[in-house]
């Protein structure tokens, strides 16, 4: 009997430690590789993806983990992947998952299939398996068949990573260095690689938008995306769809647009002679589809107070006046500050701004002394600072009687009755530390600014130029050509994919 009273606790203890030990595995299957903080990186970045439905936060959890999964797998057996499609758009939208999608979808290249073949016959999780299509050395779907008695319901996709758990999975696309439809030997042509289209039919690019690939985060982990997403997204989608969803949350429902609304502002008036009746109702229509944008950006920005919404609405359509302004006027400007971080992390407004900040050579602010002194609008004004022209905000002063109660930046772009302002911060093509432009010819090839201390920080030329057309909470901006780049040396590295701010009861709080 003592045996039994000292064997029988040992025995329970180390079934219980085994049972715990099986437990973490499978929860964490791939543990050789590791990423710091993977889940509640992962949970942070549910928080910023809205939803619509009761559904849509257990299946974008879901996706996300199972993503996670995959890039464990592939790290450790070396996949190459990239993703792809819809996955992509979302990336370059706003850097995570767009809320109302479905899968996941990943580029490799066809010939690694094999690979994949391969790795389907290891049993290496009870949640996760591999899929790959019997038939998938066979180009054209259409010549492939479907095997439902061993789970393979898809015909266009190589393989599936499947979630077996949450019924979620990842399409693997298959893309061929040469065109299936035309011969593979062609003498003097650009390397391309070629994938079905939207519409099922073969599409081409040029080898050099895909690869190297690069790093990027997508929902707060690290993958493979190729080297040029923008023009592949408007090589595969219509130009506009690089950065606008065609999809919004309506009465609770996710309802793909028939068009997108920014479009309808434009007419058909080519260069013919058009009545004031004619005219008035095309001004009416661009108001109310600007109107319509914003409101469409706002479902894709998070609110935590009752004065959010519609401080986030001012300072878009605040935003929106100044980018038709600038266009107008050829202002050369780029987002920055806050701003910027705002599109690197989310391609839009973060929840918690209170302002709008852009940058310009200070040798342009003469142009905006010329547009204020316009009767240009009746709702909004730009207020110069007199003493711009003076390199650094402490040598400046407050001229409150003209409504100047900023040093810091060289100019403001007000909304007269509620106040809301685009801040416009000065560049210099000089470093002000050595107060003499004449001798700086040795820092042409920087740019210097102020840091979030006030203090000038110099960078690379090229980090900003030359600046680009992107899309912030699908309103047309300019941006600068490296943005994650002036993000990280302004703000750090953190700042890339993690907002410094969250809701807390009801409140914004600084978490760092």
């Amino acid at each position: 009997m003592r045996y039994y009273r000292i064997i029988l606790p040992i025995l329970f203890g180390l079934i219980l430690a085994m049972a715990l030990i099986l437990n973490n595995y499978e929860e964490h299957p791939f543990r050789r590789i590791n990423i710091k903080n993977g889940n509640i990186t992962i949970e942070k970045a549910i928080q910023q993806i809205p939803t619509c439905t009761q559904d849509d936060r257990p299946r974008q959890r879901a996706l996300l983990y199972t993503l996670q999964q995959w890039t464990y797998f592939a790290q450790k057996y070396n996949i190459q992947y990239w993703i792809a499609y819809k996955t992509l758009v979302a990336y370059h939208q706003h850097h995570s998952l767009s809320p109302h999608d479905l899968d996941i979808e990943l580029f490799i290249m066809a010939q690694h299939t094999a690979q994949l073949l391969q790795l389907s016959q290891l049993n290496f999780s009870s949640i996760y398996e591999l899929k790959v299509h019997p038939q998938w050395y066979i180009v054209e779907a259409t010549k492939r068949s479907y095997f439902y008695s061993q789970g393979i319901d898809f015909i266009t996709s190589n393989a599936r990573f499947i979630n077996r758990k949450d019924n979620v999975h990842l399409d693997i696309w298959p893309i061929y260095n040469y065109h299936p439809n035309q011969t593979r030997i062609e003498n003097n042509s650009k390397p391309m690689l070629s994938e079905y289209n939207k519409n099922y039919k073969w599409k081409s690019s040029p080898k050099e938008w895909t690869f190297p690939l690069q790093e990027c985060w997508f929902s707060g982990m690290k993958v493979w995306c190729p080297a040029q997403p923008e023009k592949l997204v408007s090589n595969m989608y219509e130009e506009i769809s690089v950065e606008i969803s065609s999809i919004k949350c309506i009465n609770g429902s996710w309802t793909k647009l028939d068009e997108y609304r920014s479009v309808e502002t434009k007419t058909t008036m080519n260069n013919q002679e058009t009545s004031t009746e004619q005219m008035t109702k095309a001004q009416t229509t661009t108001t109310r589809s600007n109107e319509d944008l914003i409101e469409n950006a706002l479902q894709q920005v998070p609110t935590c107070t009752s004065g959010d919404r519609p401080r986030q609405r001012r300072l878009l359509t605040n935003f929106q006046a100044w980018s038709h302004l600038a266009e107008q006027y050829n202002l050369q400007y780029w987002i920055s500050y806050g701003t910027l971080v705002g599109y690197v992390q989310r391609r839009g407004l973060l929840p918690h701004d209170h302002d709008i900040d852009v940058t310009m050579m200070t040798d342009d602010t003469p142009q905006l002394i010329n547009i204020s002194r316009m009767n240009f609008s009746t709702d909004y004004e730009i207020k110069v600072q007199p003493q711009w022209h003076i390199v650094g905000d402490t040598h400046r002063s407050y001229f409150r009687e003209q409504g100047i109660n900023f040093v810091a930046p060289n100019a403001r772009f007000i909304h007269r009755k509620t106040r809301y302002h685009v801040d416009i911060f000065p560049a210099y093509d000089f470093n002000p530390l050595y107060a003499n432009k004449s001798i700086e010819d040795k820092q042409s090839e920087n740019l210097t600014i102020y840091n979030t201390k006030y203090n000038w920080l110099s960078y690379p030329r090229s980090w900003t130029y030359p600046l680009k057309t992107c899309y912030f909470s699908d309103i047309k901006v300019l941006c600068p050509a490296e943005p994650e780049k002036l993000v990280e040396i302004l703000f750090g590295s953190d700042a890339i994919t993690t907002s410094d701010t969250k809701c807390v009861n009801g409140s914004w709080i600084k978490t760092f």
